[in-house]
């Protein structure tokens, strides 16, 4: 047993006792959550720059962040676009354009022919030329040669307002108290993997001098930074591991009775379950016949059938005499479960309330008397469902879906409305969005985890093709084939502007086109801002064939379900992540027939969207598509970080950093087991939480 590492009451300073430090400083930092000088010490550069060595200009390469001298030969103001400061660098050995798009009379002066200069900037390749734009400068004079950085320079994570050189300032201040910083790593764990001490990383990353290996250090993979990057994403387990302890120390109904309700639908279906789908059944059972709370998280693929899960697992709970509450993220996927869970209900003789916010007091009013007095076994719905007017009987399963979308305080909410007594419900969480393993064993590590990894039989393989938008018109005319043989398409709009109202005009716009070119086929629209009823019945035509052709915003991600349709077309597809794209697609390929999916893009592509197109065009795998993703966009877009309240990483990266992650499940359990009066330090150093119960807040306990 370790002894308590002493009070680091230096590191609590709070950083308005800094030097420099005003109120608006103070607010930027905040934004940040900088709070203290520890939290300063902690919030480590994000790259470095290297200013330690003058490169000649005969040398440079396009892509380059460079230091560089010379000699003004030629300064002008232009005209093109827009107005501009041209000025041409020689040092002997090549050439340099400098550029400037915003600029004073007093710099154009500093820059005449003749003056010696010194600049800091990406050289990139313009024309037949490279240049700077923006660079950092100074003028250097000759009988006064200002000194060489003989550190790399970090650049830190910052927001709009407060610069880098005040970040750097602060923050060599806070170095200071860099030595009184507590070493929480037990001894045993330093020694396995000799990790240097924490004092002396600190001091590097943020200062590393020019003899580090400085590839090394920008790909992360620095000794004084895999040092860092274990501790983190172990306080990560440790956070993760008190949020399951947490969840498993209170009381859950038991349900012990059969379920006597689905083994009747089993009867009623055309179909069989799935292999996978009976295994997460079984593991939902024995969630729920336990006395804690079940909190699962079902993962599968886009058509894998998570839906009948769903209704397995409140069939169970409503045969065990408790009701069910299924929260989902938009009104169109709840009304999509509600018809879903009616149609299989109903036979049974059980009755399921939809509630919505689009709905009025008077419209809610019975279906929140009937769940009060028990007369309705289940309530779908929006976050309508956890107002403070909706109340249960006796609500015993929470079901979850597409989970990512809710904040985790609305399910906090919804799963306190369930507490009988000392008793708390059960909750399923549920996606369709695939999240690689290596994501979810560190921000849903508290959660159990159950994959659907395998497709009812008769899914058709979707042949997915990108095509530039200058093709539209051959678009157009593979529309008019697929309508004149029976089959139906969907037109997903997509705009990079978040605004709802934009969105909508651009699906009108596009709607009004296709009626003008495709007058004889029946079209409608779709979109966030129609009322919850008219929603209804357009999608509710689309199903029974009397639309061929359905415009949408992208509302209908998730959920909608109409297997004739066997042709999507996404429009600005370039626009949207990968995952939601292949979400989209998933709304094909439903029935007997092949289908297709058109990735409709603005050339020129860039870089990254071409990467994510060609990876959607040669996989069908949700999950591979989400390794490639998480890939491209990094782990808090991939989550919805804002959303989730999933932990952000200040240094580690777990695409990257995938090695340590069964190493420090490994530390976790050492430290919980042999050193509990660590677990507290490390989760309040790098989560920022000022006790236990926070901490686990924040891992969606």
């Amino acid at each position: 047993m370790t002894s308590t590492p002493h009070s680091p009451s230096a590191l609590e300073i709070p950083v308005t006792d800094l030097k420099g430090v005003t109120e608006v400083v103070r607010e930027k930092l905040a934004k940040l959550g900088l709070v203290t000088v520890g939290d300063l010490l902690f919030h480590l550069p994000m790259r470095y720059q290297d200013r330690t060595q003058i490169y000649a200009l005969g040398n440079l390469r396009a892509g380059q962040e460079v230091l560089v001298e010379g000699e003004v030969e030629q300064t002008d103001v232009i005209m093109r676009n827009r107005r501009m400061m041209v000025c041409k660098i020689s040092d002997g050995s090549g050439q340099l354009i400098l550029r400037f798009f915003h600029f004073n009379a007093s710099q154009q002066r500093g820059l005449a022919r003749g003056a010696w200069v010194r600049c800091f900037g990406e050289v990139r390749q313009a024309g037949n030329h490279l240049e700077m734009a923006h660079p950092e400068y100074r003028i250097v004079q000759n009988n006064d040669p200002a000194p060489i950085s003989d550190a790399l320079t970090p650049v830190y994570p910052s927001t709009e307002g407060l610069q880098q050189r005040t970040l750097r300032r602060l923050i060599e201040l806070a170095l200071e108290q860099a030595q009184n910083l507590p070493e929480l790593l037990p001894p045993a764990l330093v020694q396995r993997y000799q990790f240097p001490p924490l004092a002396d990383c600190l001091q590097v990353l943020h200062n590393p001098p020019p003899t580090l290996a400085t590839r090394t250090l920008l790909e992360g993979k620095h000794p004084l930074q895999q040092r860092l990057i274990f501790e983190e994403l172990l306080a990560h387990q440790l956070g993760v591991q008190q949020a399951r302890h947490k969840v498993k120390q209170v009381l859950a109904p038991q349900m012990l009775a059969p379920n006597t309700y689905f083994k009747q639908l089993l009867t009623l279906l055309p179909f069989k379950p799935t292999g996978a789908q009976q295994r997460v059944m079984g593991e939902i059972e024995q969630d729920l016949r336990a006395t804690s709370p079940m909190n699962r998280l079902v993962q599968g693929d886009v058509g894998s059938g998570k839906t009948l899960v769903a209704v397995a697992a409140a069939l169970q709970a409503i045969a065990n005499g408790y009701q069910v509450a299924l929260m989902a993220p938009t009104e169109l996927l709840a009304e999509q479960h509600y018809q879903n869970f009616s149609q299989w209900f109903s036979p049974l003789g059980l009755e399921v309330e939809f509630i919505s916010g689009s709905q009025t007091p008077r419209q809610r009013k019975r279906k929140v008397e009937n769940l009060l007095l028990g007369i309705s076994q289940i309530a779908i719905g929006t976050h309508a469902l956890f107002q403070r007017t909706v109340e249960f009987l006796q609500l015993g399963l929470i079901i979850i879906d597409e989970q990512h979308r809710f904040g985790v305080h609305q399910r906090f909410e919804l799963r306190e409305k369930g507490k009988q007594g000392e008793h708390y419900p059960h909750q399923l969480v549920m996606t369709a969005t695939p999240i690689p393993r290596t994501l979810a064993m560190t921000a849903y590590g508290d959660l159990d985890y159950s994959v659907i990894d395998e497709l009812p039989p008769g899914r058709q393989p979707i042949t997915t093709v990108a095509i530039s938008n200058e093709r539209r018109e051959e678009i157009i005319d593979r529309i008019a084939l697929a309508c004149s043989q029976g089959r139906q398409v969907y037109w997903v709009c997509t705009l990079i502007e978040e605004s709802e109202a934009l969105q909508c005009e651009a699906a009108e716009k596009t709607e009004q086109m296709l009626k003008e070119r495709l007058p004889h086929i029946a079209i409608g629209l779709i979109h966030g801002k129609l009322h919850g009823s008219e929603k209804e019945q357009i999608m509710a035509a689309f199903k029974a064939n009397e639309l061929q052709l359905l415009v949408a915003t992208t509302v209908i991600e998730v959920g909608v379900d109409v297997p004739n349709a066997s042709l999507m077309i996404i429009e600005n597809a370039e626009r949207l992540g990968l995952s939601q794209l292949h979400q989209l697609r998933g709304r094909v390929g439903r029935g007997s027939v092949a289908s297709s999916c058109v990735l409709l893009y603005q050339a020129p592509l860039g870089k990254t969207s071409r990467k994510r197109l060609d990876a959607l065009r040669q996989s069908q795998d949700g999950f591979k598509i989400a390794d490639i993703d998480l890939e491209i966009r990094g782990p808090g877009e991939v989550l919805g970080t804002k959303q989730t309240g999933e932990a952000r990483l200040r240094i580690a990266n777990l695409v990257r950093d995938q090695r340590w992650l069964a190493e420090v499940q490994q530390a976790a359990r050492l430290i919980v087991a042999k050193h509990p009066e660590l677990t507290p330090l490390l989760i309040r150093r790098w989560l920022q939480q000022a006790d236990g119960d926070s901490a686990a807040q924040f891992f969606h306990s």
